[in-house]
């Protein structure tokens, strides 16, 4: 198992260099998450640090982005990507590139025939859905032995529109949305963190999940990612601690103790329980 660290700029890698095994590192606008930051200059720096680079290019495309794709890749061929669009995925057939990319559709692959499908393409990894329980991911590895991207930590993305949705709500209403970061939902209590850039509205579930308790288990996992998005810097710091001494020194039970007393608002999210979605009476 190797432990993927999210990037956005120059300081996360000098906040957390020692802590980092793969950096991934997100594009600007070729990403959903994204500071706007020099591109060549971090990755020089990252390579200056010694880490292994994975580049995030996990946006929903339009065909006028390929090109802008397809530029990229060839500039860093020998660097590892990580997208969500099928469109990306052919490129890198077509480069004959299939083997440095981490391809992950976010909720798209739920089943072990899907997977296997995936699996048949030599792909570096690939991303199953967080949506479904452990058991089931087992079963998934169980029956393909496909190389895994899994997330271990942090919000998880719940939503993803190419649309400007908080700047849609501010013209049809003529005002400013009033929850600054957090979409609130008139019939619960949750505060769900949303993030509208130029390229799109993300909506991210309020809680953060952890698989640390779940690692002896999980040991298959060929990638395992934890995103700092919406964590305070020094809380992040101590949580990349606890996972880099879990998965790269094994002192799982130990991180365990530490990761509670951090007094994080940490869900099991579908780990033990299928999602279950019901009509709503019509009245």
């Amino acid at each position: 198992m190797r432990l993927v660290t999210s990037i956005y700029e120059k300081n996360d890698i000098d906040n957390l260099d020692s802590l980092i095994d793969y950096a991934l590192i997100n594009v600007p606008h070729l990403s959903i998450n994204f500071k706007d930051i020099n591109l060549d200059e971090l990755v020089s720096y990252a390579k200056e640090k010694k880490l292994n680079i994975i580049l995030s290019i996990n946006r929903i495309m339009h065909p006028g982005d390929l090109k802008n794709v397809e530029a990229l890749v060839d500039k860093y061929n020998d660097l590892l990507f990580l997208a969500s669009d099928i469109g990306v995925l052919n490129i890198f057939k077509e480069k004959n590139m299939i083997e440095n990319l981490i391809y992950n559709p976010e909720t798209m692959i739920t089943n072990y025939l899907d997977l296997g499908l995936y699996n048949d393409m030599n792909l570096n990894a690939i991303g199953v859905s967080l949506e479904i329980t452990i058991d089931d991911l087992k079963l998934m590895y169980e029956k393909t032995k496909a190389p895994i991207y899994y997330q271990g930590f942090g919000h998880r993305l719940m939503f993803y529109s190419r649309r400007k949705l908080l700047t849609l709500y501010s013209n049809k209403n003529n005002d400013n949305y009033p929850h600054e970061g957090f979409l609130k939902e008139i019939t619960r209590e949750d505060y769900l963190p949303i993030v509208e850039n130029s390229e799109g509205t993300l909506i991210y579930r309020s809680y953060l999940i952890s698989l640390l308790k779940e690692l002896e288990g999980l040991s298959f996992i060929k990638y395992l990612y934890i995103e700092s998005f919406n964590v305070d810097i020094e809380t992040f710091k101590k949580v990349s601690e606890i996972f880099y001494d879990a998965v790269i020194n094994g002192k799982i039970r130990e991180g365990i103790l530490k990761l509670n007393e951090l007094n994080l608002d940490i869900e099991d999210g579908f780990m033990y329980k299928d999602s279950v979605y019901q009509k709503e009476e019509l009245k």
